[in-house]
């Protein structure tokens, strides 16, 4: 018996290290990749890194996946064919300069040319515009997603509009102009094993996929805000549907208006009142009665209308701001945003609830609920940020049709802000969900 478990050991051992060595093999490929010498931007997707987590997450959870592991077969008792693509161990996409700023680019090796087209063209139901020179070019049915492809690889455009992409996409599949990854200014993203990674030119971002839980954090400069020297926040409710703070300036800088359907403001002017903090809170559900004007035709066939009133629940929840509040009142109350006659906010402006105002010399309070005493209460804090989301409660008190099964899986979202240096700013994040043990990126696509 005692052999045997030793011939057991050496096999699981070798198969450790078989399946080590090819994790490193592949990872080695994937770094060999080029990239556009004009990329501006770089997301890394590590693909093996994901797999491994997932692989240790089934080890520990059998019994849960084999559950969950049933799947309706095909009529015809066939497995559909794969993509037709070869997935390396890490996958990567990058902005290009002179390329609108909502276009993401990314090329792949093709396995298998009829497979990678029958996928495109049945399980994506992207159409083939042309052919030339022994390249096609394919459309999804909005255009926003356009591929070039040959027998070889695959060139890749995504963007947030319709535009001609041809020229580049060819440059991209015949890689003219790329740079080894390693030897451009991103080779430090190269050496990451967070599962996503991005990087530009001041701004990096990572995510990982863990058991019940997804981290994040943001490493980013900035000059649009300054984060207080000694940051510190208001006595908050623990037990919110959502919270936040901000403990910060916003540097005066050019004229800037921002338009309300019939109102505006001016950015400088809103500064001029603001006293560097402000939070919002929103801690249950409140009910109120709201106007709701119909339309109908009397018996002269004049048509009249008629209000009735509709009792509804709603967000208990207030914005304060920390300001010179008699002055930023006034200069509201000019622009037409809020109605000093009613203390509330001009309907026109914001239609969706009644929205009260309030506070004192010190803070100015919008609500849909009354405002109160105002808990001045501070507490000296660390951080410059804070947001703290309950998903538990958030899907209790919503009633949006069709997204609580989006939210469904979710528990709490948590995200913390600290200035590294003046304008360095670092953002640690943590979405929990509501299966601690099951791995966090599985419990979300699993339901498509």
């Amino acid at each position: 018996m005692k052999i045997f478990f030793k011939i057991l050991a050496v096999i699981i051992l070798s198969l450790l290290i078989f399946f080590v060595g090819i994790f490193k093999y592949r990872q080695y490929q994937a770094n060999q990749v080029s990239i556009p010498r004009n990329a501006t931007s770089v997301l890394k997707i590590s693909v093996d890194e994901m797999l491994k987590s997932l692989a240790a997450n089934i080890v520990s959870n059998a019994g849960f996946y084999l559950k969950s592991g049933d799947k309706k077969k095909p009529k015809d008792g066939k497995s559909e064919p794969g993509a037709g693509l070869k997935i390396p161990a890490s996958l990567y996409l990058y902005s290009l300069e002179k390329q609108p700023k909502t276009a993401v680019f990314t090329r792949f090796e093709v396995k298998s040319p009829s497979d990678f087209e029958t996928f495109i063209k049945h399980r994506l139901g992207f159409k083939i515009l042309k052919q030339q020179h022994g390249m096609s070019f394919a459309s999804s049915s909005l255009g926003n997603v356009i591929i070039c492809y040959n027998t070889e690889a695959a060139a890749i455009a995504f963007s947030g509009e319709v535009v001609n992409f041809d020229s580049v996409l060819i440059d991209l599949l015949r890689q003219n102009d790329f740079v080894k990854l390693s030897e451009s200014k991103f080779n430090k993203i190269k050496k990451s094993t967070h599962h996503i990674a991005y990087s530009d030119n001041d701004y990096n971002f990572t995510t990982d996929f863990i058991a019940g839980a997804i981290n994040f954090n943001a490493d980013f400069s900035t000059s649009a805000i300054t984060p207080s020297a000694n940051p510190k926040h208001r006595m908050l409710n623990a037990g919110s549907v959502v919270s936040m703070w901000l403990n910060a300036d916003f540097p005066k800088t050019s004229t800037k208006t921002y338009r309300l359907k019939n109102a505006t403001l001016k950015r400088d002017s809103l500064l001029k009142y603001y006293k560097g903090y402000l939070d919002f809170e929103w801690t249950n559900s409140i009910k109120q009665t709201d106007s709701i004007v119909t339309y109908a035709y009397n018996d002269d066939f004049e048509k009249v209308e008629k209000i009735t009133l509709q009792e509804k629940n709603i967000p208990n929840a207030s914005f304060i701001v920390a300001a010179d509040a008699m002055g930023l009142s006034t200069y509201l109350s000019r622009q037409k945003i809020i109605n000093p006659d009613s203390a509330t906010v001009n309907k026109s402006v914001f239609p969706l609830y009644k929205t009260f105002v309030g506070g004192n010399s010190q803070y100015l309070v919008l609500g849909t609920k009354k405002p109160g005493k105002i808990d001045s209460r501070n507490i000296n804090s660390t951080d410059f940020f804070s947001l703290d989301v309950n998903f538990k409660k958030l899907n209790n008190q919503l009633n949006v049709p069709g997204l609580g099964k989006y939210l469904k899986h979710l528990d709490r979202l948590t995200v913390k802000g600290k200035a590294v240096d003046p304008k360095q700013i670092q953002l640690d994040g943590k979405a929990t969900l509501v299966n601690g043990d099951i791995n966090s990126l599985y419990q979300l696509l699993k339901d498509f």
